[in-house]
């Protein structure tokens, strides 16, 4: 039996909680959240003990796993600590840090450490986000021309949460949601050789991006197109990948289909796995990691060339202008 203690109790909190809680070989034996009405929620819902500070959960119960689901800008300092008092499984919630320089500092001290780390990139997890690897990676969509991506919606109140205060999100939309389409890109199409990004900023109150467009190339030469907005009146969550021999496509929580060359229709393909359930999905991959029954699927590595990505695509808006990556 693992012991977990999740640290950060807010909305991406309790979805942890949730996963863990659906696991048999795992207890929630604490919490700690500097606001004390979300770790009595948290708590209430899920079991364990209450703790003022992340330092008291882990002195007292000496968890094996800890789940990190504080805003970015503390993901640093929670890993830095939770590694000195001795923990060696972690899975850090998206984006890995506010910035690039505090991602590599992550995954310096996890390997100087010999610990594990999951970036929380819960996306590769989800049953059609997998089908598309296969897809992919079997030769049945043929060589890769396109990659589209939008997650976007209508983030009523953003402006008085932490996502739009840069010091501790490091972005607006991009930060928030492209890092995910970025780590898409990259689990789908190959590593990313150079991006181009444009931003705009018409939401009152924050002095972020609400809304973006980024053009990433892969390698191999496969573009992608990804869209992310705070600011949307009718918001979508859309995924489509496009080769030389078809193509598939997915909006999310709806149709799963394909069309290969020479179709005359699209073909519906079930979905065979809840969405809802892809924080347990990929909290219990992170368990077979622990067992060694699987690879793990998102490593540090993973969230820091995230980073890099965006902060790649920042720099474009500044230069506008491709930016090597």
């Amino acid at each position: 039996m693992y012991k977990v203690g999740v640290i950060g109790c807010g909305w991406v909190g309790l979805a942890h909680g949730s996963g863990y809680k659906l696991l048999q070989d795992c207890e929630i034996v604490g919490s700690a959240d500097p606001v004390k009405e979300l770790s009595q929620h948290f708590a209430a819902k899920y079991g364990g003990r209450i703790y003022k500070s992340m330092n008291d959960l882990i002195d007292k119960e000496k968890p094996d796993i800890i789940s990190v689901c504080t805003p970015p800008s503390s993901h640093y300092p929670v890993i830095k600590t939770a590694l000195s008092r001795g923990i060696k499984n972690i899975v850090c919630e998206k984006p890995l840090a506010h910035n690039t320089a505090d991602a590599r500092k992550i995954v310096r001290a996890i390997k100087e450490s010999s610990a594990k780390l999951m970036t929380a990139f819960c996306h590769r997890f989800i049953f059609p986000v997998m089908k598309m690897r296969w897809m992919i990676d079997s030769g049945e969509l043929g060589d890769i021309v396109f990659f589209r991506n939008e997650f976007s919606s209508h983030f009523k109140g953003v402006e008085d949460r932490w996502f739009s205060k840069k010091e501790i999100s490091g972005g607006g939309s991009m930060m928030d949601t492209s890092v995910h389409s970025i780590d898409l890109f990259r689990f789908l199409c190959g590593e990313v050789k150079n991006v181009s990004a444009r931003i705009t900023q018409k939401m009152p109150g924050i002095s972020v991006e609400d809304s973006c467009c980024v053009l990433v190339q892969s390698e191999k030469g496969a573009m992608g197109i990804i869209e992310a907005s705070w600011n949307l009146g009718v918001g979508s969550a859309f995924l489509e990948v496009c080769g030389t021999k078809g193509r598939v496509q997915y909006e999310y929580w709806g149709e799963f289909r394909v069309r290969h060359e020479g179709d005359k229709e699209w073909k519906t393909i079930p979905v065979e796995r809840d969405i809802n359930r892809r924080f347990e999905d990929e909290l219990h991959h992170f368990i077979r990691v622990l067992k060694g029954e699987e690879e793990l699927r998102c490593s540090g590595d993973d969230g820091l060339r995230a980073n890099q990505i965006i902060q790649a695509a920042y720099e474009s808006v500044k230069q506008q202008k491709w930016v090597e990556v």
